[in-house]
């Protein structure tokens, strides 16, 4: 594997705002198709591009890239997805992953799946939200300002032993289930919130440029 840490894909997602959180320095980057698009607007250099360019338009002349057909079982964010897991990398996140076609965001929510099932932890990043997976038997710290929105969901058909902390609605050994979304819009009032979570996977959801995820 390259000596580098972690892997950014960048998507087509159609939102014109800067992302969220900042594309870590000294990432691998991937850009998927019309990906490209959003990297060098951020003024990034792609490692390698790739896809079949049906929204690109055409080849990235110059980059290295690899092309892909255009009828394939893969989206091309997957494509690349695969392509990083095969490099080594388990920390993958994906920029420019929401906005436009609801189809798309799904999609790249099921590829969070995919990366979790994988064994890599996955980030889905946007111009004001961002996405991440929190599997059983972990906890973690979400550190953000004050104020700041964020959302704790059951991404499996339920979740228990689930605590959370430092924040304005608390929970300690609650259960959490796919049909009833209490953890909506929740705000974080201490230094870090505070996110347990026995058995399940947990979907946690920010709205904060500032808000960071770390494991306690």
């Amino acid at each position: 594997m390259e000596n580098k840490r972690i892997c950014v894909i960048f998507a087509g997602g159609p939102e014109q705002g800067a992302p969220c959180l900042p594309v870590p320095e000294d990432a691998f980057i991937l850009c998927a198709d019309s990906g490209l698009k959003l990297c060098q607007r951020l003024n990034c250099v792609p490692d390698l591009v790739l896809g079949d360019y049906d929204s690109l338009g055409a080849e990235p002349a110059g980059l290295p890239h690899i092309t892909a057909p255009a009828e394939k079982d893969d989206t091309d964010t997957l494509l690349a997805v695969r392509h990083a897991l095969a490099r080594g990398f388990r920390d993958i996140r994906i920029y420019g992953a929401f906005g436009g076609r609801l189809d798309h965001t799904l999609a790249n929510l099921q590829t969070l799946q995919f990366l979790h099932v994988h064994g890599a932890a996955g980030m889905l990043v946007g111009a004001g939200d961002w996405v991440c997976l929190q599997p059983a038997g972990t906890v973690r710290q979400y550190a953000g300002q004050p104020g700041f929105t964020f959302s704790v969901f059951a991404w499996s058909e339920q979740c228990t032993g689930v605590c959370i902390r430092g924040t304005k609605y608390t929970m300690e050994n609650g259960m959490l289930t796919r049909s009833f979304p209490v953890g909506v819009s929740n705000e974080i009032t201490a230094a870090c919130a505070e996110i347990a979570c026995e058995t399940g996977l947990l979907l946690v959801a920010g709205s904060a440029a500032e808000l960071s995820c770390r494991n306690a």
